[in-house]
Formats: C-alpha cells, structure tokens, sequence
C-alpha cells in the first residue's frame, strides 16, 4: 500500500499515536481509560475506513483489494469494539451514559453511519463457522451454565458458638472474610426487584490511578474553591490531609508478584490480600461514588461468561482471543504478562463481545431473559444432550453474525 493518499497516510500516523499513548496508559496506569483519547481514536479509525474504501472501489493498478478488504474490516470491528467497551464498562451510576453524552461519541456515531450506508457492512461479515468450532464452544457454554446454575446463596453459615472460645478467636482471626461470630442466615444473595442504590464516600483505586486523580482532579478543585473562599481553615486542613497522603503515595513503590493472587474479583479480592490482580497496592480516596447493587441472576451471567472466555482461549475458536492469549503468555505484554495463567488475564467483557460476533446467539449470555431460557434448556438431561441442544441453536443462528454496538443507528 505505498501509493496511498496523503490523507491516509497521515491518518495511519495518527491512528498509530493515539494506540501508542492508549498502551502507555493502560500500562503506566494500571488500566486506566481515557474516554476522550479512546473515542477520538476510534474516529480516526472510522476515517481511515471511510478512505480506504474510496481506493477499494476506484480498483486502482497495483492495489490488493483483499488487504484492503481486511484492513478496512478490521479497523472497523476495532473502533466498535472501543466504544461498546466504554460503554458497558461498570461506573458510578451519578456517571451512568458520560460516554454517550460526549461529543466524540456523536461524531463517531456519525462516522459508523457514513460507513454503513456507503457499503461497509460487507467489510464486517464474518466466515461461517465450522463444525468443529461449533462442537467446542457448545460444549464449553453448557459446561460453564451447568456449573453457575445452582443457587449457591444457600449454604449455612459456620456454627461458631459449638467451639471453645479460644478456637473462635483464632477462627475469626483467620478468617475475618468468611466467618462472623453471629452470622447472617441464608440465602445472602440479592434476588430480582430487590436491588439497591448505595453511596460511598471513598473508594479504592490502585496507587498509580490514585496518585493522578489526586493530581489532576482532587488539588485542583481545592486550589479553585480556596480561591473562591480565601482564607477558609476547613479547605485549607483538607488540602494539607490531600498533600501529605499525596506526599506518601509518591514514595511508595510497589513491585508486581511474578504470579497474581487470583481470586474472585472486587470484594475478596480488596478486603483479603490489599492488592489488585496485577499486584498493584490498593490506596483509599475521597472520591464518593453511586452504584447499584446486583443480583444473584447477574453475578451467575458475569460468571458463565468469564468461564466461557477463558476456556475457549487457545482452542482455535476465536483468531483474536487466541492472539490476545499469545500475547498475554509473552514477555512483550510487560508487568501483566508472562504468567502461569494467562487465560485469568483475559478482559472477560472484550472477550464475550468478540465471540458474539461470530456466534450470535452467546448475546443471550448478557440478556436476562436469555439466560434463563439457556438455563432452563441444559437444566435436564446429560451434558452430552446439552451441548446437542445449544449446538442446534448455533446452527439456526449459523452465519447471520452483525455486529451489535450501541454505534447502530
């Protein structure tokens, strides 16, 4: 492609930029997303496709219309797979649809709209989906659905008043987590209706995400309400709290664990080891945040997808999830990397959207209705007929794979 336009010489530059500071982010910042850099370079990417595909249909001498082909499909599925991420990532709920209040996030729809309409849609068609994939993967999701599917939210509690009261002690000691000198009864789980809103003050964040924030965002708005009150003792006692916790993040250095501590994510993960998988220290914030309690329902689909994702890596099933699991199992993926469990480090979310979109019918893995109809079908019978029943789904479904964004106009 050395004769291409000036235009997309340039965006190919800058498409290139704007990957290299997402990377340096993500590693510097331990995952941290900037909405503003990833929205603008999924326009750029948007762009690109838009002129590339002038070059595929003038069929200029010399041009390879299948690189072009594949060039353009896979800058597309790249800028979908950006904002369907940020969309579905899991913020406070004060902050719930920023992404889609953006004014990048228009454009970029905009853009996906011109794609469509001047042909873009044949880029995005997949290959079908042969019969051994097929076997695998049904066989996988009824794996993963008979295992989540039972309500574990019902087991007793540990008895503790029928030991002696120094073996309470070491117990509740050990164990601060899981045991409770005066337990909660089942079921602990959180049915459907019966979510709740709940506010924090502070979160935790890791310490590299913690020491920006305090930065860029926290002194700041310190320093402007100073200036707006001048002389005011409670601003000014904070801003000195804020500097001296600042002052002592800065000093510490932490360095990764060769092998994560892999354990349930969030809650067991924070309250038992201090650290997040990667190894970095959790450090605590004045940040408050709004969320939304989940369901029993959800955490069995969070679980079922996870399983799905990690067991289907490496198995030839999906080109891009066993590139990204290579890369993973290599020294090249840095501090993240070069594990004895590369699967744990799959991002579970970019993994399930990328399955959908040769395999329509795993959409039901993130639907509630969905899944209970999937429970419901692998319920009775062998895992053997399971897997017969989801393997007659995908073949209904065979080849009829769209890309499902929240770009779709």
């Amino acid at each position: 492609m050395s004769d291409l336009s000036l235009q997309a010489q340039e965006l190919f530059a800058e498409e290139g930029r704007l990957e290299e500071l997402a990377r340096d982010m993500d590693t510097r910042l331990s995952g941290l997303k900037d909405i503003d850099l990833l929205l603008e370079l999924a326009r750029v990417k948007l762009r690109l496709c838009l002129a590339l595909m002038k070059r595929a249909g003038s069929r200029e001498p010399g041009a390879s219309f299948e690189d072009l082909e594949t060039t353009i499909g896979r800058r597309a599925f790249a800028a979908i797979r950006i904002v369907d991420s940020l969309v579905s990532q899991n913020i406070s709920e004060d902050q719930r649809g920023i992404v889609q209040e953006s004014a990048l996030f228009a454009e970029v729809k905009s853009l996906f709209e011109q794609f469509l309409v001047s042909g873009g849609g044949g880029f995005l068609e997949r290959l079908q989906v042969d019969d051994r994939k097929q076997r695998i993967l049904s066989r996988i999701v009824a794996g993963a659905i008979r295992k989540y599917m039972g309500e574990d939210d019902r087991y007793p509690p540990l008895d503790l008043e029928r030991f002696p009261p120094f073996v309470q002690k070491i117990l509740l000691a050990l164990f601060p987590v899981f045991i409770r000198l005066r337990p909660q009864k089942p079921p602990y789980g959180i049915e459907e209706g019966e979510e709740q809103i709940y506010h924090a003050r502070a979160m935790r964040l890791p310490l590299s995400q913690a020491v920006l924030y305090m930065e860029t965002e926290l002194l700041p708005e310190l320093e402007r309400r100073l200036l707006a009150q001048p002389g005011d003792p409670g601003i000014q006692e904070e801003m000195t709290r804020v500097r001296e916790k600042l002052a002592v993040y800065r000093t510490l250095r932490v360095t990764p664990r060769s092998t994560p501590v892999l354990l349930e994510k969030g809650f067991h993960t924070d309250s038992m080891t201090g650290f997040t998988q990667d190894g970095e220290m959790l450090v605590s914030i004045p940040l408050s945040v709004t969320f939304r309690s989940g369901t029993n329902l959800d955490r069995r689909m969070e679980l079922v997808r996870m399983d799905v994702v990690r067991r289907i890596a490496g198995r030839g099933v999906s080109a891009e999830i066993d590139e990204e699991y290579r890369r993973l199992r290599s020294i090249e993926s840095g501090i993240r990397g070069s594990s004895r469990l590369p699967s744990f480090k799959l991002d579970p979310g970019w993994g399930s959207w990328v399955l959908r979109q040769d395999f329509p019918f795993l959409a039901r893995l993130s639907d509630k209705k969905g899944f209970r109809e999937l429970v419901r079908l692998v319920r009775f019978g062998s895992l053997g007929a399971a897997q017969r029943r989801i393997a007659a789904l995908m073949e209904e479904e065979k080849g009829e794979a769209r890309p499902r964004t929240s770009l779709m106009p």
